[in-house]
């Protein structure tokens, strides 16, 4: 079936501390969006791309700068994540989508092809990695309350898979009756869909920081070297 990107970009990156919101900084001499766009290349038939409008030129400018190679239509974002791509769904023309966060541009492709393979029998589907961490909780922020056993927990990544007509009915209920949800996962879960969990990489690191563009930026020219050219 054929298959959308969505990237939710209306975010404005305050923890970044950039002037410009980090989807547009460079990562090797390409905007972050670029280089997360190229990722899906030949795996989905269209992109669509939620942002807050008072940065559609500043898209503009990136996508001409690096012109993709599929469709790609560009909508008004909303106030929160989920409000972003439930506005991208409706604008999605297809029967499968894939939420993905603009500032992941080192997802790699094998997780990229099992989310899709997943939605061949699940209405939604997760890309995470097993918990390695020891997880500790605290009720008042300074003294340890438990130690969590971290054997069924996951730490969830993205794509997204989601089967369009079921998800855009399980976000219409979230804006109906107010839910405010972390991922598009846990509106499916809500919702009542069961959500595949797809084995995710670590290296399919989100850039939060600038310590992670940094951090991108070693990994993006090891690939580069490894695989024995630019990845442009």
């Amino acid at each position: 079936m054929a298959t959308a990107l969505v990237l939710p970009a209306a975010g404005s990156g305050r923890r970044f501390a950039s002037d410009i919101p980090k989807q547009f900084l460079m990562l090797s001499g390409v905007p972050v969006i670029c280089r997360t766009l190229t990722a899906f290349n030949g795996l989905v038939d269209e992109a669509v791309i939620a942002i807050d409008p008072d940065h559609r030129e500043l898209l503009e400018r990136c996508l001409a700068s690096a012109p993709p190679t599929l469709p790609v239509r560009i909508v008004a974002g909303g106030a929160r994540r989920q409000d972003s791509v439930a506005l991208a769904l409706a604008a999605c023309t297809v029967d499968l989508a894939l939420v993905h966060d603009a500032v992941r541009p080192l997802v790699p492709r094998r997780c990229i092809e099992d989310c899709l393979t997943a939605l061949s029998t699940h209405i939604a589907a997760v890309v995470a990695v097993p918990c390695a961490p020891t997880v500790k909780r605290s009720d008042d922020g300074r003294t340890v309350a438990a130690t969590v056993p971290r054997g069924p927990l996951w730490l969830a990544q993205t794509p997204q898979g989601l089967r369009r007509v079921e998800a855009l009915a399980a976000f219409a209920r979230a804006a109906a009756e107010h839910w405010n949800c972390s991922d598009d996962a846990e509106i499916m879960e809500r919702a009542g869909h069961r959500v595949a969990l797809v084995p995710g990489d670590a290296c399919n690191l989100k850039l939060t920081t600038r310590d992670d563009l940094r951090l991108a930026e070693a990994l993006w020219a090891l690939r580069a070297s490894t695989a024995g050219a630019a990845l442009d």
